[in-house]
């Protein structure tokens, strides 16, 4: 087995994949707003039957599309905000169902970094406080770019309207934060959020009193809790399986923006030995300098096709001290320089180099 046939087992991805659950609720605001269901999957390449399969998983880039489709299709440019602003527990498979059971929403706060990946495993979930205040960061690892701008939303928006409908209160937010530069018709967001919106931010966050953790939630039941902690953990088993491969491919997609991680940096941060590291993935018939190289080629392609990133810029996020190694680098791999590449397989010139 490849290292590319690894990181695609099961539907996964080195951008990250969403839930069929996470996809049909964004289908069920793109219908809301006039527009055809079945056209629509139809038209981002996803088959219906898919959608009743909880094991099944759309990756990123079929997500940014079906994204792309849906705000045109239906006219709504801040359609990202919007299907936030409308998630249930079933949009968040058995994490919704766990975090609508807690005692507290301090409980069910606690829960998201621990079973987030069941939703959508391209990014973490960062929860600080300081100063009496809560901060609930996302960071996706992806440029802040225009095309990730619904999916930052959606899920922003979708931790608001969660834990309203959890409490059963409206619970002030003191700020709001987005990586994105403010769009067109930006007032919308204040008027969702009831709190002043920050753009152009180091990551994407809500910011909340400390006393609100302490709110008892209007369905806490222990049992329940139990029960969907246990399906969790099982879904995550199927997602994952007991393979290493794909917890090494998030640990080195999430240090790539700073430099290209050592086998030693990521073993230290999954609590293994460089040696455990090497022999489990040996194992798995792969080794860390092929999941390094596949990784950064996946994410190259994916960059190159945002017009808005230019060479150098991509140079960066992969992790390379200098153009000319990644030039070199993506040569070996498809046989051009990537300058070259993106003129011949996607929509406008290369920029940047």
């Amino acid at each position: 087995m490849t290292a590319g046939q690894i990181l695609r087992h099961n539907g996964q991805s080195v951008l990250g994949s969403v839930s069929a659950a996470y996809v049909q609720a964004l289908l069920d605001t793109a219908t809301a707003r006039g527009v055809e269901r079945s056209r629509l999957a139809t038209e981002a390449g996803i088959e219906m039957r898919h959608l009743d399969d909880p094991a099944w998983r759309l990756d990123l880039n079929g997500l940014l599309r079906l994204f792309d489709l849906a705000r045109h299709a239906g006219g709504d440019d801040l359609i990202g905000l919007h299907m936030g602003m409308q998630v249930r527990p079933r949009t968040f498979s058995a994490l919704g169902y766990a975090a609508m059971s807690c005692n507290t929403l301090g409980e069910a706060v606690a829960l998201i970094p621990r079973y987030e990946s069941l939703v959508y495993d391209g990014g973490s979930t960062v929860v600080s406080t300081s100063g009496g205040r809560v901060r609930l960061a996302w960071r996706s690892g992806m440029p802040d770019g225009e095309r990730m701008r619904p999916v930052n939303e959606a899920i922003v928006a979708g931790w608001l309207s969660f834990g309203r409908w959890i409490t059963g209160i409206r619970g002030e937010i003191r700020e709001a934060c987005f990586q994105h530069r403010r769009p067109t018709g930006g007032n919308e967001y204040e008027r969702l959020f009831g709190c002043p919106v920050r753009f152009n931010a180091e990551d994407n966050a809500l910011s909340f009193d400390i006393a609100l953790l302490a709110t008892p939630l209007v369905q806490h039941d222990a049992q329940l809790r139990l029960l969907m902690e246990q399906r969790a953990r099982e879904q995550l088993q199927q997602i994952h399986g007991a393979q290493l491969t794909p917890r090494v491919v998030v640990a080195i997609r999430q240090r790539l923006p700073q430099r290209a991680p050592t086998a030693s940096e990521v073993a230290q941060a999954l609590d293994l030995s460089e040696r455990s590291l090497r022999r489990r993935l040996q194992a798995e018939h792969v080794s860390f300098g092929d999941l390094l190289v596949q990784v950064r080629r996946e994410l190259a392609l994916h960059y190159l096709a945002q017009p808005d990133l230019g060479l150098s810029e991509i140079t960066l996020l992969l992790g390379y001290g200098e153009q000319s190694s990644f030039t070199a680098a993506f040569k070996s791999w498809l046989g051009l320089p990537p300058g070259e590449y993106r003129q011949r397989h996607f929509a406008g010139p290369a920029h940047g180099g």
